[in-house]
């Protein structure tokens, strides 16, 4: 089976040019794991994020049908540089109708903080098949660890809610909790992991009878 496809378009993080902190050792790990195939752009303003926008909703770019926004970010909008942002309705209304299938996830702060009214006109306004994120700021190590894992899910998971599956698991079901994520789907279906996962009962060991005492 063919890796899964990944279109990252990432933030300037920083003004410092000489900082370096970059999603793309994620990426470049998942590939050289034989998990995914990525395509990683830069982009520090609007244009340049719609420019990549409409080359990757082109069809020869079907297979990656994940797209990965990396950059900081506020409820209801992406923020590229510390003076430079767009507002979700308007990324909405560039993908107007071409995202049919697409699984969106925004790797930003807070920006599925917005109101669930307003997440949910996204998908139908782009036809994307889900959208997913953090409503509250995250640490760049600990979401890093985190993609490690949802990107593969998002990318390689035959089902829509592959996702959701593994990250609502035992093993990583307290990472999602604590960082926020959650998911929302073209049906209108809302899910966040549990606070505490429920962990499949053990079966107890059967007793052995003892032998009775005497007086």
């Amino acid at each position: 089976m063919a890796r899964g496809g990944v279109f990252c378009v990432e933030g300037q993080w920083h003004r410092d040019l000489n900082e370096r902190t970059s999603v793309l050792p994620t990426l470049e790990l998942l590939e050289r794991l034989g998990k995914i195939r990525f395509i990683h752009k830069d982009a520090a303003t609007r244009d340049e994020l719609f420019y990549f926008l409409d080359r990757w909703l082109l069809k020869q770019y079907a297979d990656y049908r994940v797209g990965f926004f990396a950059m900081h970010g506020e409820p209801n909008r992406l923020c590229l540089t510390d003076w430079d942002s767009v507002e979700l309705a308007d990324v909405a209304e560039r993908m107007a109708g071409r995202g049919e299938g697409r699984r969106l996830y925004f790797g930003s702060c807070s920006v599925l903080r917005a109101p669930d009214a307003t997440l949910r006109e996204f998908l139908a306004v782009t036809g994307a098949a889900l959208i997913c994120g953090y409503t509250r700021e995250v640490d760049w190590a600990e979401s890093a660890a985190f993609e490690t894992v949802l990107l593969d899910a998002l990318a390689n998971g035959q089902r829509h809610n592959a996702a959701e599956l593994r990250m609502g698991s035992a093993h990583w079901g307290p990472l999602a909790a604590y960082l926020g994520f959650r998911v929302i789907y073209a049906n209108g279906r809302a899910w966040r992991p549990a606070a505490r996962p429920r962990v499949p009962a053990q079966p107890t060991p059967a007793r052995v009878a003892r032998p009775a005492q005497r007086p």
